[in-house]
C-alpha cells in the first residue's frame, strides 16, 4: 500500500516520477515499442493510462517491497497500462522495466463507448486551472492557483482516425485549497473539471488499473 508521508527514515524512499534518464530501459519507449508491435498486428484501438506524482516523497510496504513478485524498479518509475481491443475484446497489460507480462481480458470496457460516443466533445475538453474569486476586489476579478508538485493521470487514445491525448493534473480537480496564506479558496472550476467526459474516462481507467494490481492480474512472461 502507498501512503504519502513528510518524514524521513531508513525505509523511505523518494520518487520524482518520470525522471527515467539513468534507465537502460526507459518505459515510454518499452510502451511506444509495445504499440507498435500491436499496430503491426493491424490492431489499431488502443489506449495507454499513466498515473503518476511529480516531486512526490513516496514511501511502500516494507513487506513487499523485496519479494520475489515485486519489481523494485517500480519503486522510483510509475508503470505505464495499456488497453486494446482486438476481435471485439479488451486486453490490458501493464509495462514497466522488469518484467514484460502477457495480456489479461478485462471486462470493464465502457470507457471504448464513452470516447467514442463523445470524440469530438472530448478532443475540444479543456481542463480548467484551480481559479478562485478575489473577495475584496469590487470588479470581483479572478486569480488562478498553481502548484509545483502535484500528480498526474493521462490517458492517450489511438484509432486508425487519430490520437487524443488528456492530462488531468490532480491539483486542478481539488475544490478547496486552504494552505495558500491562511486563507480557504474555493476553485470556481471545480464543477467543470469533474463533470468532463475525459474526466469520466479517466475514473475508469483508474478503477480498472488499481483493481487488476489488486488481484494480481498481471501475468510475468519473462524478464527484461
Amino acid at each position: 500500500m502507498i501512503q504519502r508521508i513528510f518524514v524521513f527514515s531508513i525505509l523511505f524512499i523518494t520518487i520524482i516520477a518520470n525522471a527515467q534518464t539513468d534507465k537502460e530501459y526507459d518505459i515510454d519507449q518499452l510502451t511506444s515499442d509495445f504499440i507498435k508491435d500491436l499496430q503491426s498486428k493491424k490492431i489499431d484501438t488502443i489506449c495507454v493510462y499513466e498515473n503518476y506524482c511529480v516531486g512526490c516523497e513516496l514511501t511502500y510496504d516494507t513487506s513487499k517491497i523485496f519479494g520475489e513478485e515485486t519489481c523494485t524498479d517500480e519503486l522510483k518509475y510509475q508503470p505505464a497500462y495499456v488497453f486494446w481491443k482486438e476481435k471485439g475484446i479488451t486486453f490490458l497489460t501493464k509495462i514497466n522495466t522488469c518484467f514484460q507480462y502477457s495480456g489479461s481480458i478485462v471486462s470493464k470496457n465502457n470507457f471504448w463507448d464513452i470516447y467514442f460516443s463523445n470524440k469530438d466533445l472530448i478532443q475540444k475538453e479543456v481542463i480548467k486551472p484551480f481559479e478562485y474569486k478575489i473577495l475584496s476586489n469590487k470588479n470581483k476579478q479572478t486569480s488562478t492557483l498553481k502548484t509545483s508538485h502535484s500528480c498526474f493521470q493521462v490517458f492517450k487514445m489511438m484509432n486508425k482516425n487519430g490520437t487524443t491525448i488528456k492530462v488531468f493534473d490532480h491539483f486542478k480537480l481539488k475544490k478547496i485549497n486552504d494552505t495558500f496564506s491562511n486563507k480557504t479558496l474555493y476553485n470556481i472550476n471545480y464543477e467543470h473539471n469533474i463533470n468532463l467526459k475525459s474526466k469520466l474516462i479517466i475514473d475508469i481507467l483508474e478503477k480498472t488499473t488499481s483493481e487488476a494490481e489488486k488481484n494480481n492480474i498481471f501475468k510475468k512472461t519473462k524478464s527484461r
